[in-house]
């Protein structure tokens, strides 16, 4: 059974790169954008590790913890602090406070992982691979994207067009798209514009593939949409480090 991790954090951005991070590991994530939010998650699905942000609209993350250890059923729950705002003495009156451990922002990949998984017990836990959807009207160009991403530990789901693809992502837990821009029916603009209008699946990171030059300005546009472009043909490495990096994962992931 996945150990569940809640994630108390009112920046978007921290809370999609720690999603990222933990799911990749093999961790169940919830999140909540507030301290009080976090605070009744907690009661409903008593996770086995909660990363709490101390700076926090509604209530902030000492007033949080002072619940939790205050409440019975709560009390023993593993709290780690996490802030931007980190001054000299700052750690000790975290743990003072109760917190389990404390983590500065902006996040360390390799050190965040570290202390978690130094929080939590290492027995049951299963690495997660990545699953990957790769959306294009061609069998060759699915094949091709199989054939480097499988080997360097990627799940990889294949879909032959745009409706296709919406249904998959419905279907499976996808941590990236990589979608071809000119496909026939649907193609890839309306189909990251459909994921990214969902609010249940707009944060998947959608990296656009295309072989038609003189789009690149167009493509820019998208910059709320899709977390890059590449022009096919492409270098394997190239494509490579792009997929790392809407993962959020290091180099160390892989060697």
């Amino acid at each position: 059974m996945l150990k569940k991790i809640l994630v108390v954090e009112d920046n978007e951005q921290n809370r999609i790169l720690m999603r990222q991070i933990l799911k990749h590991h093999g961790y169940e994530v919830l999140e909540a954008a507030d301290g009080a939010a976090g605070l009744a998650m907690a009661g409903e699905h008593m996770p086995d590790l909660i990363l709490l942000d101390l700076q926090m609209p509604v209530m902030g993350g000492f007033a949080v913890i002072r619940e939790l250890r205050k409440t019975p059923e709560l009390s023993k729950l593993k709290v780690i602090a996490v802030t931007s705002f980190a001054m000299k003495g700052d750690r000790e009156k975290a743990l003072e406070a109760g917190f389990d451990e404390y983590v500065t922002k902006p996040i360390d990949t390799r050190k965040f992982i570290e202390i978690v998984k130094n929080i939590l017990p290492k027995e049951n836990m299963t690495l997660k691979k990545p699953i990957i959807l790769c959306v294009d009207d061609v069998p060759a160009n699915l094949k091709l994207l199989e054939n480097i991403l499988v080997p360097r530990g990627y799940e990889v789901v294949s879909a032959a067009n745009g409706e296709d693809a919406l249904l998959k992502i419905k279907t499976r837990t996808i941590d990236l798209v990589l979608l071809d821009l000119m496909m026939p029916g649907m193609d890839g603009l309306q189909v990251s514009r459909k994921i990214k209008d969902s609010k249940k699946y707009k944060n998947i990171p959608i990296v656009m593939l295309t072989a038609h030059t003189g789009v690149e300005s167009f493509i820019k546009s998208l910059s709320n949409e899709v977390f890059a472009y590449f022009h096919k043909p492409f270098e394997t490495d190239e494509l490579v480090k792009i997929v790392r990096a809407a993962l959020g994962q290091s180099e160390a992931d892989h060697s």
